[in-house]
């Protein structure tokens, strides 16, 4: 871009941030009474970018925003030789050549990367936070500079780091394998009695299915944002199927819809014997009610046909009556019987 014609293009080049407010503005411009001419033509070739949250100074003729973003490329700072210089993965889609400020800006993070990418020996893998302590000596340099190292092409595969899951799950999975299914339980009791069975007596079959390790869902906590599905990825495997089991009443179901449409991929199954043996052990109980005063029943029509139409009535009854049929009712002792 050829430099516009104007004192106050001269005075940025110089300034010493990248944003600068209206006041600053007005000292820099040597002339008051072209101040607005010469913004307004500055705006117009993009070296100022207006900050539009920070409102105008309420001159209705002539407005001006309080605070701009200075995009100045300063060719004089930056030759291109010295970004081809640079490690040829940080230079190869010509994106620093482009926008030689980002650079300018980002010049010892840079090269610090080229050194470490043409030094690194070896194929381990290690998280982002350790992988950036590692090459910068600061934990969170890389997570500054995500947005950079995406423009330019490089991917956590070609820095050796992985990502940890936004919420680690406590599991338990005896032998990891490219080919697993995992029980999630809702709450933590049959989570727990499921662990002690298989970490004792090595039992893997539950209601004649096999499973390779449980999960606690946490409650509503397995639903937030990619939460499962980045711990999904963190497992590494190539196919899992994943079995869910949770109470049988609105918040239950409500919560294994959430999660299947938070985790559409991975096509979450209600556990099927599970919800079964429930329906079977509270027959000829009085079912407490539920705490859930939303008055809202989930989506159902998926779910129902998966049971006998016994059992279908069954389930409409406990959700039109707002009870609550929790999985605890699968005991210690239900779960010893019927897991080897």
């Amino acid at each position: 871009m050829s430099k516009p014609s104007n004192t106050l293009y001269k005075a940025l080049q110089d300034f010493p941030r990248k944003r600068i407010t209206l006041e600053e503005l007005s000292r820099l411009c040597s002339d008051s009474e072209q101040l607005n001419e010469q913004i307004k033509e500055l705006t117009n070739k993009g070296v100022l970018v207006p900050i539009k949250s920070s409102g105008t100074n309420g001159n209705q003729k002539n407005p001006l925003f309080m605070r701009y973003t200075i995009c100045i490329e300063n060719t004089i700072q930056v030759s291109p030789d010295e970004i081809n210089a640079l490690h040829p993965r940080l230079s190869a889609n010509g994106y620093l050549l482009r926008n030689r400020m980002q650079f300018v800006n980002n010049r010892a993070f840079l090269c610090r990367l080229t050194e470490w990418l043409t030094n690194q020996k070896g194929n381990d893998m290690m998280s982002r936070r350790e992988r950036s302590f590692a090459i910068f000596g600061e934990e969170k340099e890389l997570d500054n500079h995500l947005r950079l190292l995406e423009a330019i092409g490089i991917t956590g595969d070609m820095l050796r780091y992985y990502e940890t899951p936004e919420q680690c799950f406590s599991d338990y999975i005896p032998v990891r394998k490219s080919t697993m299914t995992l029980l999630i339980c809702e709450n933590k009791d049959i989570w727990f009695n499921i662990r002690r069975l298989m970490y004792e007596s090595q039992a893997n079959t539950l209601f004649d299915t096999q499973i390779d390790g449980v999960i606690f869902g946490q409650g509503n906590d397995i639903t937030g944002k990619d939460k499962f599905r980045s711990y999904a990825a963190y497992l590494g495997a190539d196919t899992i199927r994943f079995l869910y089991c949770g109470d049988i009443d609105r918040a239950g179901f409500d919560i294994f819809l959430r999660l299947c449409k938070a985790a559409e991929e991975l096509h979450i199954e209600l556990f099927l014997p599970a919800y079964k043996k429930m329906l079977e052990l509270s027959r000829n109980i009085q079912l407490p009610d539920s705490e859930d005063k939303r008055c809202i029943i989930p989506e159902m029509s998926d779910i129902l046909p998966l049971f006998r139409t016994d059992e279908q009535k069954q389930i409409t009854q406990i959700l039109n009556d707002n009870k609550r049929l929790p999985q605890e009712i699968l005991s210690y002792p239900v779960l010893a019987d019927n897991m080897r």
